[in-house]
């Protein structure tokens, strides 16, 4: 890098956030050993400009002898179907960018490339599909899955984030259900993205809410979206006609009632009673029923799944420990 004049901490702050990061976002991504001192030297600031280029994809640009951040070449996406303030859910996308490429840059150091087909096909071979069931055939095709805690206060959690970055893929959760049949489709959903071809490019796609999920009243068209949630649904319901089911019940009054149809469905069609508690909720929109339901029917913490399937499948790589201990880090309260 070219002669440059250190710029002062508030200087690097406000331009970072004028990008579109905030200072709690920022100081989740930098690792814990990391003392705002070391930018008063210019290898503590090239050490601080490589830590931002490698999780944030910020690059430092050198004009006159001042130094500038600049944002990465990425496409970035939201699909927004509510009145969510952008600056919120850009922030959030920024740190599910991070842990994205830091997950991307530990399977191209051990030589791992994501094979689709694979996942295509394993998907396609299961017969009842379970978030416990499924996660394991995401990492084993090399397109790692996590789900992420922990978001700064009075920033937009998104319900999922897809990131593409040298042909590689990264998936990261964010909401906070803890319902296995909830996360199993947001998951399914994300997928959906990077198998219809929506991300062409590097960059990510972040889902701020999902309608299919009762999370939003908002019901604007969005052809990727319906082509997401579509992919999704023929996954969990194997060409079954679970809508015609769940219209034959009409209204119930009670969640141990849907309970009770949802197995009893399960065992007939191999379609997981869980999802077909969600298609209830959907065909009705009694999302407090369904949600009751589902209490009855899983057993099981989605988030818990999530986090051990992840600790799993990292002890099969090669980690540094900075990278582990950062990607650990996001996933606890």
């Amino acid at each position: 890098m070219t002669a440059f004049k250190l710029p002062s901490k508030s200087a690097v702050y406000k331009q970072i956030r004028d990008v579109g990061i905030s200072r709690a976002t920022l100081k989740r991504v930098l690792p814990a050993w990391w003392d705002d001192a070391l930018l008063q030297s210019n290898s503590g600031f090239l050490q601080f400009a490589k830590l931002l280029d490698q999780r944030l994809g910020l690059s430092v640009s050198v004009s006159d002898g001042n130094v500038s951040f600049l944002p990465a070449n990425y496409s970035i996406q939201f699909k927004k179907r509510a009145h969510i303030d952008i600056q919120q859910l850009s922030d959030a996308t920024y740190l599910c960018q991070a842990v994205a490429n830091t997950l991307i840059s530990v399977l191209e150091y051990n030589h791992c490339s994501p094979n689709l087909a694979r996942l295509q096909q394993s998907l396609d071979a299961l017969g009842e599909l379970t978030l416990a069931n499924v996660l394991p055939l995401f990492w084993t095709s090399h397109i790692p899955v996590i789900h992420i805690s922990r978001f700064p206060a009075n920033v937009a959690r998104p319900a999922g984030m897809v990131m593409r970055s040298h042909d590689h893929y990264a998936i990261v959760l964010g909401h906070e259900h803890k319902s296995p049949s909830t996360q199993l489709f947001v998951l399914l959903h994300e997928l959906g993205h990077i198998m219809c071809d929506h991300l062409t490019q590097d960059g990510s796609l972040t889902d701020s809410v999902l309608p299919e999920l009762g999370e939003s009243l908002d019901v604007e068209t969005d052809p990727q979206e319906d082509e997401a949630d579509a992919y999704a649904l023929r996954l969990l319901r194997k060409d079954m006609d679970i809508v015609s089911l769940v219209n034959q019940l009409g209204r119930l009054s009670r969640p141990a009632e849907l309970a009770i149809q949802a197995k009893r469905s399960s065992q007939a069609s191999g379609v997981s009673a869980g999802h077909f508690a969600l298609t209830y909720g959907r065909e009705t929109r009694d999302w407090i029923l369904t949600q009751q339901a589902l209490r009855f029917l899983e057993k099981g913490n989605a988030i818990a799944t999530l986090q051990s399937s992840f600790t799993e499948a990292v002890q099969q790589l090669e980690v540094r420990s900075e990278d582990s201990e950062f990607l650990m880090s996001m996933q606890s309260g």
